[in-house]
């Protein structure tokens, strides 16, 4: 399942109100009346004789389906991709629908589309061009690196959005394909999908054309031109015609840039291909992830609290910085329940030991999109590595962000999985202290709730009930160094 993008919908939304809109404009002019005319006939004269509102109504609801829809005029212009101009401009059809006898109906859905779009804003969501108004794939030109300064289109969505389209398949690092982008960091896209591999796309036509050189004669240089030409024309038609947000982006993962070139066994119109296009992909059998991570552990010696994480998610192997995807919970939880003064923004991952003698590491090392793309052999393979690592620092304490982490930590201490009646969120028998050495009990355990969106086996405050928990020990905990 894909993300929600709020301002799509917001959009399907205030669609629906234009076109309803419209509907009633035309209706006014044939049965004039102003709604609140039980309360004030003072709004009377904005109808008949002269129609005011309903050309008021009319004109703007055309302009919200040329705006919506979009009109090829408005399309990728800087009024279209603005969500504020959007909360300006809708609040004023809403009212001047809601004035109109016919027009409350989409005055209601105006209001709705403008909280989406709200919460669309609040989330730091920018609006990109729909699908039909982008570039034909196959006219898609090469980039030389991934900088805004090498495209020479107008349009930044476009630009990055086919950027992502030709390097995802040639490094297998597709999250999800952005029609429209979810934005982070104070709403800036900080440029995650490119952070953790700086590949440029020429590779490509210059690994197909190395194949075919090899693979033919080599005559002359007008030869070695015409098939770089055509490597490069086949890297581009290679292109799929469409890549939805659905699609996992392990099918590409294993396949080099060479790959791409046209066999004779899967060329166009030839069951090969038909039987390659056919066949089903697994998500958990081949998941997608990224090899490369930016991420670094935080443990000084002596910290208050270890937080351990499962495994970094794409956009934060990329970033290098913490619970970095919009969706998560985590900065939100630290705050609520006191460990921090302030939300933070992922990009202040190092800044928390020095803030709040707090740290933080993964149990798995490899990012994949979510947590249940690791098997548990590798969960458990990162139980020994991280009571080391916890032996070795001596935190205070040791939060667990996950029922995964504990499971794991449990099949590897007894040998057998965690019954249902053992399992409990909070803190853990001392006997079940982690890092224990000689001279040292270990550091106790809480099991915390996982912070993911994608998480919804409890509710926000069953969540935020479990962190406050630990808030009031980490509080307790400065409470008593500042009187030692």
């Amino acid at each position: 399942m894909g993300r929600l993008i709020k301002n799509h919908w917001a959009r399907l939304i205030i669609l629906t109100a234009a076109a309803y809109q419209v509907g009633s404009a035309i209706e006014g002019f044939i049965w004039p009346k102003v709604f609140w005319d039980f309360m004030t006939k003072n709004l009377n004269g904005a109808v008949k004789p002269i129609p005011v509102l309903q050309i008021l109504n009319l004109l703007l609801g055309l302009l919200g389906l040329a705006w919506e829809w979009p009109l090829k005029y408005f399309a990728g212009t800087l009024p279209h991709r603005s969500i504020e101009f959007r909360l300006i401009l809708y609040p004023l059809s809403a009212l001047l629908s809601m004035l109109l006898y016919q027009g409350t109906d989409p005055a209601i859905y105006y209001l709705v589309g403008i909280g989406v779009y709200f919460w669309a804003y609040s989330e730091g969501e920018v609006v990109c061009p729909v699908p039909w108004t982008l570039p034909k794939r196959n006219s898609l030109k090469q980039p030389t690196g991934w900088a805004p300064s090498a495209h020479t289109t107008t349009n930044p969505c476009q630009s990055s959005h086919n950027h992502l389209e030709v390097e995802s398949l040639a490094t297998g690092d597709i999250e999800d394909v952005p029609v429209n982008k979810k934005t982070s960091f104070n709403g800036r896209l900080n440029q995650y999908f490119h952070t953790s591999k700086n590949i440029s796309n020429s590779s490509i036509p210059d690994t197909l054309s190395k194949q075919q050189s090899e693979s033919e004669p080599n005559n002359d240089d007008v030869s070695r031109s015409k098939r770089r030409k055509k490597a490069v024309s086949t890297a581009v038609l290679n292109v799929p015609k469409r890549i939805t947000r659905s699609r996992s982006a392990s099918s590409l993962s294993s396949s080099s840039p060479a790959s791409l070139v046209s066999s004779p066994a899967t060329e166009p119109g030839t069951p090969g291909r038909a039987r390659a296009r056919r066949q089903p992909s697994s998500r958990k059998s081949t998941p997608a992830s990224s090899p490369v991570s930016l991420l670094r552990d935080t443990i000084p010696s002596n910290l208050t609290l270890l937080l351990v994480g499962v495994n970094p998610g794409i956009m934060t192997g990329a970033t290098g910085h913490i619970y970095a995807h919009p969706s998560n919970l985590y900065w939100k939880l630290l705050h609520w329940s006191g460990i921090t003064a302030i939300r933070h923004p992922p990009s202040d991952t190092y800044r928390l030991p020095e803030l709040y003698n707090i740290g933080n590491t993964n149990i798995v090392e490899r990012p994949t999109r979510d947590a249940s793309m690791l098997s548990k052999a590798e969960m458990d393979a990162g139980v020994p590595v991280l009571e080391e690592k916890v032996a070795k620092q001596r935190p205070e304490a040791v939060c667990l962000v996950g029922k995964s982490i504990w499971e794991a930590i449990w099949r590897v201490r007894k040998g057998r999985a965690i019954r249902k009646e053992e399992f409990r969120y909070g803190w853990q028998d001392e006997s079940e202290n982690m890092g224990r050495t000689e001279g040292w009990d270990g550091a106790p355990v809480f099991v915390a709730t996982t912070t993911s969106g994608l998480a919804a086996g409890m509710s926000m405050a069953e969540k935020q009930a479990v962190w406050n928990e630990l808030g009031k020990w980490v509080n307790s905990r400065r409470e008593a160094k500042k009187k030692d």
